[in-house]
């Protein structure tokens, strides 16, 4: 009999934008689409990005405002939109989600704010099989309850120094979380993005970012193709748009060592929270 799934949580980080966050939940979610494992994402950035690639405008109303809203007292799975995938859920983001968007972390601290999301993915663990959080470029209340709530967290970077940058905050927050609010919290890892391959600078600044962070790089880089570009335009998960291609296939490998790592983790983790279904697919993988 198969296990029931039960989701690793997991987060997307950087303080600066445009360095591929949003592209890479995007792939992942392809690759668990192709694999048939249940996927929730959750838009955690006011743009809505990721939640646009999914769903209509009027589809996206309420939202995951509603987790962070005292006076709210909903059902979250009434936040729950289904997408045109038979495999990818959302809850969605907007422009509403500002207002709990807060910067001072000392009052949503003694609120305890910060911990917004953990009845949420409570409920939800059950259900999927991944559950990923794509949050917004800085260090606010929604990116804090992100971590507090997650098994683990990838920073995308660019292969140069201005993309680089803000990624030491971004390292500092998760030990702090770590030390502070949620202990299992795993650095999945760093993961190069948006990589141009003809540009020699880039190459040079790769090889430093991998002798700096070691074993903390991911093996995989997600290069800047075109077809990455055409399935995000077209709204299609690029395992769908082009099955066969190269795309395709590094989003399998950046897929598989996700699991890879994070395997590697859950086994040093509770064994009855453990993602067994996740965990078998990672061995299947390897």
């Amino acid at each position: 009999m198969k296990a029931p799934p039960f989701a690793r949580v997991l987060t997307t980080l950087n303080l600066k934008g445009g360095v591929g966050k949003t592209h890479s939940t995007w792939l992942l979610s392809a690759v668990a689409q192709e694999r048939e494992l249940r996927t929730l994402l959750v838009d955690m950035d006011t743009q809505g990005n990721l939640t646009s690639s999914f769903l209509t405008a009027e589809s996206a109303v309420p939202g995951v405002e509603l987790l962070f809203d005292p006076a709210a007292d909903g059902d979250v799975h009434e936040l729950i939109r289904r997408t045109p995938f038979s495999h990818i859920d959302l809850i969605p983001s907007g422009p509403a989600l500002a207002r709990f968007d807060l910067s001072d972390q000392s009052a949503w601290e003694r609120a305890d704010l910060q911990f917004s999301l953990l009845d949420a993915v409570a409920d939800l663990r059950g259900s999927y099989d991944l559950i990923l959080f794509d949050c917004p470029p800085r260090l606010s209340l929604v990116s804090f309850a992100a971590l507090c709530a997650s098994d683990g967290v990838m920073i995308p970077l660019e292969a140069a120094d201005w993309g680089a940058q803000g990624i030491l905050q971004v390292a500092q927050a998760v030990e702090y979380v770590r030390s502070r609010y949620n202990p299992p919290l795993q650095l999945v890892g760093y993961l190069v993005s948006r990589f141009k391959r003809a540009r020699a600078y880039q190459n040079s600044y790769l090889a430093q970012l991998r002798r700096h962070f070691g074993a903390e790089a991911f093996d995989t880089v997600i290069p800047d193709l075109a077809q990455f570009e055409k399935s995000v335009t077209d709204r299609l998960p690029i395992t769908l748009h082009a099955p066969r291609s190269e795309e395709s296939d590094i989003a399998r490998r950046y897929f598989d060592e996700v699991l890879a790592r994070t395997a590697r983790h859950a086994g040093r983790r509770d064994r009855s929270r453990r993602p067994r279904v996740l965990d078998a697919a990672a061995a299947g993988a390897a």
